[in-house]
């Protein structure tokens, strides 16, 4: 008896979640979604010196949460605008810029066996937020001592919790726009944008409906709930990295003359 109490609990919470409302007006949709908002921010681990026996950084893990539909409201976006996924737009705010990192993008609809489409509604997503010492190529990541003079150690992060001022998605022919800028794909752990050699300031994703095949918008973008905060970086010294070249692209790895003192 107690057993299927459980299994009915768990019934009745499962079908309770909120899901996003939906209101229809011709060739408009207007949802109000689920909260969705940046969870977590995480510094990535950089193990470096000529004994990688130094730690810095090589960056951020950022995690944010996804509006939730139900599923026949989300057919119709697929049915209707052709709708595929989400496009992810990645911004920093500090203290003396204001730029975009960059987009990725996120499949709602994936192909199932013999090209039958089902929806794959993700709750959260992350990506990260590199150095750029550790993001040009993984030959130059994989080095013991970074390009660029990187040697940071990101010492405090924090997330915050600003909420934008409108959080409705409106989607309709009106918002539709072709993005002529690069979209990251994206592997649900590792996508990686570049974000150059200081990583401090404040990030914030916004997101949006997205054709990846017609690299067409097909909603308003929306700022998600919070920011993911780089408070503070510290230079950590190198020690014996000081006449490190790393080698060229057609070094065959034997380690053989990597380290190179200067003439």
């Amino acid at each position: 008896m107690k057993f299927t109490l459980f299994i009915l609990s768990l019934f009745l919470l499962f079908s309770c979640q909120k899901k996003s409302q939906f209101s229809y007006d011709g060739e408009r949709v207007s949802i109000e979604p689920t909260s969705s908002e940046i969870t977590d921010i995480t510094p990535i681990i950089w193990k470096a010196g000529i004994m990688r026996n130094i730690t810095i950084s090589r960056g951020v893990q950022v995690t944010f949460t996804f509006p939730q539909f139900e599923n026949k409201d989300l057919r119709y976006l697929v049915d209707k605008y052709g709708v595929d996924s989400w496009i992810v737009r990645v911004k920093r705010k500090g203290m003396m810029r204001n730029e975009t990192i960059g987009y990725l993008y996120v499949p709602i609809i994936l192909p199932g066996q013999k090209n039958a489409m089902r929806i794959n509604q993700l709750k959260k997503g992350s990506f990260r937020i590199l150095y750029s010492a550790s993001s040009v190529s993984a030959r130059f990541s994989n080095s013991p001592c970074p390009a660029f003079k990187h040697d940071l150690l990101i010492e405090k992060t924090e997330v915050g919790s600003e909420k934008p001022f409108s959080s409705k998605i409106s989607v309709s022919p009106v918002e539709e726009e072709r993005l002529l800028v690069a979209v990251e794909d994206f592997n649900y752990s590792n996508t990686s944008l570049n974000g150059g050699k200081e990583l401090r300031g404040d990030y914030y994703v916004d997101i949006a409906f997205y054709n990846k095949e017609r690299k067409t918008k097909l909603s308003n973008f929306i700022e998600l709930d919070g920011s993911a905060k780089v408070v503070r970086e510290q230079s950590i010294p190198l020690s014996g990295c000081e006449n490190y070249k790393i080698p060229p692209r057609m070094d065959d790895g034997s380690g053989i003359n990597q380290f190179k003192w200067n003439k």
